[in-house]
């Protein structure tokens, strides 16, 4: 029959209610879930590392290849992953609230310094207040004090705390006595000579403008932050392969960057990227002179005066944690490729005693993303085989990827098994892995490139996790909003 108008108008005012009706119910449930994320959060901080399981693996792939999925070793789902997945900035006293601005914590030398950098507006000598919880011992250590080159009426204080014991909670305060920073804690990490893990980030890009504010950005960096030090507290420090901020003068930038509760208490490892360091371009770009921006707020170990940029005093520099030497690599340096293979060379050659070594830089090699082409590949590969370089760490593209073993000749060893999940054996080559955006800033294509095994780009933001030890090192990156294993692999040696 026939719908009348008068009918189909009824019909169309009876679905309008139902519909209504079906939203206040979705929008009260996800109120529900939302809820329920928190308090989950608020009563479990975080998975223990022993109750993480294994994804699980593929019948129709080899014995070693295993499916990633989503990390279950919590209760949550992934829904409820996603709704606890929430900024702090309410467990602690935060650094606005003092004359203090830009604290950092960076790696030390050894596993027993941490190292610190802060601006201040006094132009008096600062420290380092450093109280062992256990015993009650408060120690000081002074900071070398400087003007500040970039932040107008402020003071560049550069620390280092060292002789600590591992696995013992401290809490710390900077400043002088024309103003302190709040009193933080800081856990020092249990330090093995057979196992090690460590976090990697990249291209945060505070400030980035391009398809969001940068408040929005910051609150899910901060999210990032949270999740990463409350689910992997075992950490021994975090890396962050370059592009800290989107204007390398803009000191808002920086505080947005570098004002987290998190990283009060997890050691930075960071890499100069190309929005850290003025060049000739970005002077022009941004409107701010050339300048110490890098340097006046990191304080890195054993800086070489090698692969500095052009405009600032950021060298090259290395650490060691177990048995693993990390090499960071300025890849916006003004001096030619010459200079860094020499002083990667230098470097090895003063410690071979490693089982594995690490280089990171913020230009990848073998590019994933479209208009992110570098022409490092060459000079990377002599580095990477020349060194015996297990691992090459990048940034810079918004693209995850995985590349197979490479040689010196920029060509693939097609004979192993690179599916997420493989485990491989004293592969020869070496294996280049870019991490996608950490904060979500800014979501690139993803291209082909004949040497990457696996890539993609899952539009939220990504970390990796590294496990190793003297036989092993294994890597899962995760989709940090839901805490889902996006890809898994595992090096073994003898």
């Amino acid at each position: 029959m026939k719908q009348t108008k008068k009918s189909r108008r009824s019909s169309n005012r009876i679905g309008i209610k139902i519909t209504a009706v079906v939203l206040l119910i979705l929008l009260a449930l996800a109120g529900w879930k939302l809820t329920a994320g928190r308090i989950a959060r608020e009563e479990d901080p975080g998975p223990a590392e022993e109750t993480l399981p294994k994804p699980e693996e593929d019948a129709s792939a080899s014995e070693h290849t295993q499916k990633p999925e989503t990390d279950t070793s919590t209760e949550l789902t992934a829904a409820e992953q996603q709704a606890s997945f929430l900024p702090d900035y309410t467990s602690a006293p935060l650094l606005n609230t003092t004359p203090i601005r830009c604290l950092s914590l960076e790696v030390g030398a050894t596993a027993d310094e941490l190292r610190f950098n802060w601006l201040s507006p006094s132009a008096s000598k600062g420290q380092v207040r450093w109280t062992n919880q256990s015993s009650g011992e408060t120690q000081t250590f002074d900071a070398q004090c400087s003007p500040s080159t970039t932040v107008p009426g402020y003071y560049v204080n550069k620390a280092s705390v060292t002789g600590f014991a591992a696995d013992t909670d401290y809490t710390y305060q900077v400043g002088n006595d024309d103003g302190w920073s709040p009193e933080y804690s800081y856990h020092a990490p249990q330090v093995s000579d057979s196992n090690l893990t460590f976090l990697v980030t990249a291209d945060a890009q505070i400030g980035q403008s391009e398809v969001e504010d940068a408040s929005v950005t910051t609150e899910r960096w901060d999210s990032v932050l949270n999740r990463l030090t409350d689910y992997v507290p075992e950490a021994s420090f975090l890396f962050h392969v370059g592009d800290q901020v989107a204007d390398y003068g803009s000191e808002e930038h920086y505080e947005m960057y570098l004002e987290h509760l998190p990283l009060y208490r997890i050691a930075l490892a960071p890499a100069v990227g190309n929005h850290d360091v003025p060049n000739a371009y970005s002077m022009e770009e941004n409107g701010h002179p050339g300048g110490l921006y890098f340097y006046e707020h990191f304080n890195v170990p054993n800086r070489s005066s090698m692969g500095q940029s052009q405009y600032d005093k950021d060298g090259n520099y290395y650490f060691i944690r177990s048995n693993v030497l990390f090499i960071v690599l300025n890849s916006s340096t003004s001096q030619g490729e010459a200079v860094q293979e020499q002083y990667v060379a230098q470097v090895v050659a003063e410690h071979p005693q490693v089982k594995w070594r690490i280089l990171a830089q913020h230009y990848p090699a073998y590019p994933a993303a479209e208009d992110s082409h570098t022409g490092a590949k060459e000079y990377l590969a002599r580095i990477a085989i020349d060194n015996d370089i297990d691992l090459v760490l990048g940034a810079h593209d918004h693209v995850y990827s995985r590349t197979a073993f490479v040689n010196r000749d920029c060509e693939t060893y097609n004979d192993y098994d690179y599916e997420p999940g493989a485990v491989v054996s004293n592969p020869e080559g070496t294996m280049y892995v870019t991490c996608g955006t950490s904060s979500g800033c800014l979501y690139h294509f993803p291209e082909e490139e004949m040497r990457i095994v696996y890539s993609g780009q899952p539009d939220t933001p990504m970390a990796i996790r590294f496990d190793v030890t003297d036989s092993e090192l294994h890597l899962r990156a995760y989709l940090m909003d839901t805490w889902t294993v996006y890809d898994e692999y595992t090096i073994q040696k003898d």
